[in-house]
């Protein structure tokens, strides 16, 4: 594995991920993955398709068990104190946008006042349709801002968050990064997965996946630093060729 140089890490581990291996039958996914997460900040996830981050996500969920090596959120199994946002659809067709809202507020024990206030705002800030459209009228779009924003609602301490902004405008994107970096100044953690490179470069720090491993984890000024390169995207194809190589 060829990885970035980088300081030690200033804050508390949220995540720590050492060794990780874990598959599809005989089929390898992640393959003795090494991966640190500060606390309070917000790490950006890329590489392309296939390559294990959403694997890697339901991994430190405790959705699938690793077959070996270790992982550590916060010393704990993620519980209610985490919101996820998945890359696959996950909501009740049946359900109004409010009625998804006050069901998934209830299961983290949110009072209905608090709901109400929550979802007010979450429907102004991601541009969502009136509260009573049921969730199966939806565009393909409009379900994903939902999917988020059930993520966002009991404002967790831990966000992990698996291509929330595919199908966005720029513009809603750029509010959802800004919202992230806030949220995180006041201590939250947020792991997001992504395809647009330019946006990770508003992460605290940025894993460069490909082939279930790491092939770098640092600053992305740091990652683009040790390969000379003037963006995320010519760092990571230096990276990449550099493995090859290997």
């Amino acid at each position: 594995m060829i990885e970035a140089c980088r300081d030690k890490p200033s804050r508390m581990a949220a995540i720590s991920v050492e060794g990780l291996v874990r598959g599809y039958g005989r089929i390898p996914v992640l393959q003795g993955l090494d991966m640190t997460v500060d606390e309070g900040s917000i790490y950006g996830l890329l590489g392309p398709s296939g390559c294990g981050k959403t694997t890697l996500l339901k991994v430190i969920l405790g959705f699938l068990e690793p077959e070996s090596g270790s992982v550590d959120v916060k010393g704990e199994i993620p519980g209610s104190d985490v919101g996820y946002s998945p890359q696959e659809i996950a909501l009740y067709p049946d359900l109004s946008i409010a009625e998804t809202m006050r069901f998934h507020g209830r299961l983290h024990g949110m009072d209905a006042g608090r709901i109400l206030d929550r979802q007010s705002w979450l429907i102004d800030f991601l541009d969502l349709p009136e509260p009573n459209r049921p969730v199966g009228k939806l565009s393909g779009g409009q379900k994903r801002r939902v999917s988020l924003a059930v993520a966002l609602l009991h404002e967790p301490n831990l966000l992990l968050l698996d291509e929330p902004t595919v199908g966005v405008d720029p513009e809603l994107r750029s509010r959802i990064w800004n919202h992230l970096q806030e949220i995180a100044a006041n201590g939250t953690t947020v792991v997001i997965t992504t395809h647009y490179i330019d946006e990770a470069g508003k992460a605290n720090r940025v894993g460069l996946m490909r082939d279930g491993i790491l092939l770098a984890e640092d600053t992305p000024q740091s990652v683009m630093s040790s390969q000379s390169s003037s963006s995320l995207e010519e760092a990571f194809l230096a990276l990449c060729r550099r493995e090859v190589k290997a």
